[in-house]
């Protein structure tokens, strides 16, 4: 029983945060209930934070106050979960673009946790493969310090373990901020039934001011 902990306490540890992550979630909808105005009741003030766009410009959370955010922390090299949920935040920024939201009263910044590996160039290409490319001041990616983003990833309530390989195993959740700064709802990507249609329209009604 002591070699098999030894050797596997990473896995079981890992799986404990994820399943206490789940929990978590759950609970917010089940507490929450169904009305739009009770299940993005603000739970905290989001935390705030400098980094860098890949042109090496510093944006800071007060750059985004009085606009809606979606926040995605994320790395290149991820294996299986990543690719797909960009893909997903691509859909939502053209229904953004469609109802002229985009830039003016919402914003998706998707944040790197391997800023070693995802430099300007890789974070670039990666957002080339979708055909809804980000568009700036629309869809942010940013960089910072690996110690850093991991403290903001962890103070926004999202886990992040980097493993041994280089990898990192992470909640995979988009992030939902109000105007004022006030984190709104954690979104469960790996969820096959979340569709851009229901993010955007929670974005709508906050971009409303309710």
């Amino acid at each position: 029983m002591g070699t098999f902990l030894e050797k596997n306490w990473f896995k079981l540890a890992l799986g404990a945060i994820l399943i206490a992550m789940i929990a978590s979630f759950a609970y917010k909808l089940v507490s929450n209930g169904s009305k739009p105005d009770e299940r993005l009741t603000a739970m905290k003030a989001a935390p705030s934070f400098q980094l860098q766009d890949l042109d090496g410009k510093t944006v800071t959370s007060q750059d985004m106050e009085g606009k809606v955010r979606l926040v995605y922390f994320f790395f290149s090299y991820c294996p299986d979960v990543c690719l797909p949920t960009s893909f997903l935040i691509s859909q939502i920024q053209d229904e953004l673009k469609k109802k002229d939201l985009l830039g003016s009263k919402a914003e998706i910044l998707s944040i790197t946790i391997d800023p070693t590996r995802d430099t300007p160039e890789v974070l670039k290409a990666f957002g080339n493969r979708f055909e809804s490319k980000p568009i700036p001041g629309g869809w942010t990616f940013l960089r910072g310090e690996e110690a850093k983003v991991q403290k903001l990833a962890e103070d926004f309530g999202i886990m992040v373990i980097k493993e041994k390989d280089g990898n990192f195993s992470h909640a995979n959740a988009i992030l939902l901020v109000d105007p004022k700064g006030q984190l709104r709802n954690y979104y469960d990507a790996s969820n096959p039934e979340l569709d851009a249609a229901h993010i955007v329209k929670d974005v709508v009604t906050l971009s409303k001011g309710k």
